[in-house]
């Protein structure tokens, strides 16, 4: 299968960023409150010495108390050992080919790319397992996570070893309007994981293939966001529900956040699937879990490739510099949420050892 990848021409979107006051999409920074009642001011951190870090984001908001749960929490530890072998059918991808157009945003973590709603021929997938096999799931979402080690920076492990980075792909049921929508209903979501090692630097998974696979040319470079200034002083939180799923009720008046005034910013070049998606196509494995950020909502279908894809360490070191809300860059914090441990997940994977 031919692969098209994310070329130099979408590098330049991501320079003219820089120019003027900044980025305009990205979030103002924290207010440092560690808890808030306002979902459109909560915010969370990848600091895990800090009163919003990861460990706390149960404690933020009420909205957030799933990140609490020890049911089925992402991302995890996936031990081949301990996988269950099941015969699924590959995934199938319509409008794969085409290139979507899409906007790109900051949640004041990391830039990630959000398919356009104006882009009427969706990309979308089915055959997804442990769903039904013609429930059709709409392309939305790519972004990628990244550590403080560089070793380090996927958020999923295989047998206890991560990669520098994880693509994620996310999708959405087809009957719902949108990602907004459909992430906190029941099988809501499908998250299609794959990990990137840099070019020259790993020598692992020689039982992927990976001669066929080609360097891709990630578009990362320094943003410079709008900083705002901060106003207020932690307090203590004065409520704590960690682990339970809020009702849906409370989710439809509470939790649903206002969209950005400000003008987004087109990449009318496109994106597909294919940009990251690696030579082999054929194995997996596959788990029900969440969310990797507040809310946590339990209600996501990992697909996570076994095998990498490449980028250059050009492409890498560029998104390391691509700064937050508080103008530190990525690397500073990482961009990935720790290993959870649940009681009761199983992870199935479609290939023999």
């Amino acid at each position: 299968m031919e692969l098209v990848f994310l070329i130099a021409t979408v590098t330049s979107v991501f320079v003219s960023f820089v120019d003027g006051a900044g980025y305009l999409q990205i979030r103002p920074p924290s207010l440092k409150q560690c808890c808030y009642t306002d979902i459109n001011k909560a915010h969370f951190s990848y600091d895990r010495d800090f009163c919003e870090g990861p460990k706390n984001w149960c404690k933020v908001h009420p909205c957030w108390t799933t990140c609490g749960s020890k049911r089925r929490q992402s991302p995890i530890n996936i031990n081949t050992n301990e996988t269950i072998y099941r015969r699924y059918p590959r995934l199938k991808f319509e409008n794969i080919l085409k290139r979507v157009i899409a906007t790109i945003r900051n949640n004041g973590h990391a830039p990630y790319f959000e398919v356009h709603e104006m882009f009427e021929d969706e990309i979308t997938l089915c055959n997804v397992p442990e769903r039904p096999r013609k429930k059709e799931y709409n392309f939305a979402q790519l972004h990628v996570h990244l550590g403080r080690d560089e070793k380090e920076g996927s958020e999923h492990s295989i047998d206890n070893k991560f990669k520098p980075m994880e693509a994620q792909m996310v999708f959405y049921d087809k009957d719902y309007e949108d990602v907004a929508e459909a992430k906190s209903k029941r099988n809501g979501l499908v998250v299609i994981s794959v990990m990137i090692e840099v070019y020259g630097r790993s020598k692992e998974n020689d039982d992927c293939g990976c001669d066929g696979e080609t360097l891709r040319l990630y578009p990362l470079t320094s943003i410079n966001p709008d900083f705002w200034t901060l106003l207020r002083l932690p307090r203590k939180c004065w409520y704590n529900n960690c682990g339970r799923t809020p009702s849906k009720d409370f989710i439809e008046k509470r939790c649903e956040k206002e969209e950005p005034e400000n003008r987004p910013f087109f990449v009318f070049e496109g994106i597909t699937p294919l940009d990251v998606m690696p030579y082999d196509t054929n194995r997996f494995y596959t788990y029900a879990g969440s969310l990797t950020s507040p809310p946590c909502y339990e209600t996501v279908q990992w697909v996570v490739y076994k095998c990498p894809i490449k980028v250059s360490t050009k492409a890498f070191k560029m998104l390391q510099l691509v700064q937050d809300s508080h103008l530190n860059p990525l690397a500073k914090l990482g961009v990935r949420r720790p290993l959870q441990t649940n009681t009761n997940v199983v992870v199935y994977r479609n290939h023999l050892k």
